[in-house]
């Protein structure tokens, strides 16, 4: 026999069988919910259903970061940050029994917070390569609905006397050699001048010390701004600090002139000025090194004609349908 309890906002599955006494957690999850879950397992105790292996969610997303950890190592620490409310949520629950009306209604009661899609996306992904390998037999994603997130923001950038200001600081030659080069993070954090400028080209390379996000390497030919703040950089490796422990520098120092902004806001700037000098967003797609030109076509209103003949074309119909500003309705 099984019984359910709730104690705060969690609910708890108890059943005995084999003479032993056992309790899952089942999470923040509603009522219906939680007596589907009970359901189930009553009707595995009477034999009415075939025991699943017991891999538990939490096995499951271990797994998936593990190999996630050796295949995407630049964005893992934010795969885990994703996953955690997820995680905080669903660990302790069964892979295969876990219905999806709770993951539905967990997603639903989040959706406010702007954190679930990532991790619903990651979650799916785990189960789905759970199934292929055989972990389990079937997961709970795919009857699960993924809400789609309602923010949507022009990518932040410095501007040239936000620039000169971030110059001024204790690392100020770094970070204008980032925004004209617009390096990732971890790249910034593993490039070494010494082997990896050439003639004038800076190679970001994917190499077992250190991949490319896209896994794919890529030439930066260097401006004059980039070789001004080189040569005040050491001549081995620009940054000898962890990628995060960049990122808190940054931080820091940006803050300490009255800036906002976070490190990868230096990409944006290099993205940013490309479009408004107009270069294409494939010659972008190619420097920042994007997965697609998707991604690049974020900085397409920067460019200097984006929408501007469309809107002045309006002027000839103006003068005959618009009414002047001084007009009475």
């Amino acid at each position: 026999m099984a019984t359910l309890y709730k104690r705060g906002s969690r609910y708890y599955l108890n059943w005995s069988e084999g003479g032993e006494q056992f309790r899952r957690s089942l999470g923040a999850i509603e009522k219906r919910a939680a007596e589907a879950i009970l359901a189930e397992k009553e009707a595995e105790l009477h034999g009415l259903l075939i025991p699943t292996r017991g891999v538990l969610v939490g096995h499951v997303l271990d797994d998936y970061l593990a190999w996630y950890r050796a295949e995407r190592p630049t964005t893992y620490r934010r795969a885990v940050s994703a996953l955690k409310p997820f995680r905080e949520a669903f660990d302790g629950s069964a892979a295969e029994t876990l219905p999806p009306l709770a993951i539905q209604q967990w997603a639903n009661a989040r959706e406010a917070k702007g954190s679930t899609e990532k991790a619903l996306k990651l979650a799916r992904a785990a189960f789905r390569q759970a199934v292929t390998q055989r972990a389990i037999v079937q997961g709970p994603m795919d009857g699960v609905t993924i809400p789609k997130s309602v923010i949507s923001r022009a990518p932040p950038y410095y501007a040239r006397d936000q620039l000169r200001a971030l110059a001024r600081t204790r690392d100020g030659a770094l970070w204008i050699f980032a925004a004209a080069t617009g390096l990732r993070r971890g790249e910034l954090a593993k490039a070494d001048m010494a082997r990896d400028v050439r003639a004038g080209v800076l190679l970001v390379e994917s190499t077992a010390e250190g991949r490319t996000k896209s896994a794919k390497w890529r030439a930066i030919p260097l401006n004059r701004y980039a070789l001004r703040a080189l040569r005040a950089l050491p001549a081995g490796r620009l940054a000898p600090w962890h990628a995060d422990t960049l990122g808190d520098r940054f931080a820091s120092q940006v803050a300490a002139v009255g800036l906002p902004g976070t490190l990868h806001w230096l990409r944006h700037t290099f993205c940013t000025i490309l479009a408004q000098q107009g270069v294409s967003l494939h010659e972008i797609q190619r420097l920042a090194g994007h997965s697609s030109i998707t991604v690049t076509e974020r900085y397409a209103h920067h460019a200097p004609d984006y929408g501007r003949l469309a809107v002045k074309s309006m002027a000839a119909w103006g003068r005959k349908g618009y009414p002047s500003s001084g007009s009475r309705r």
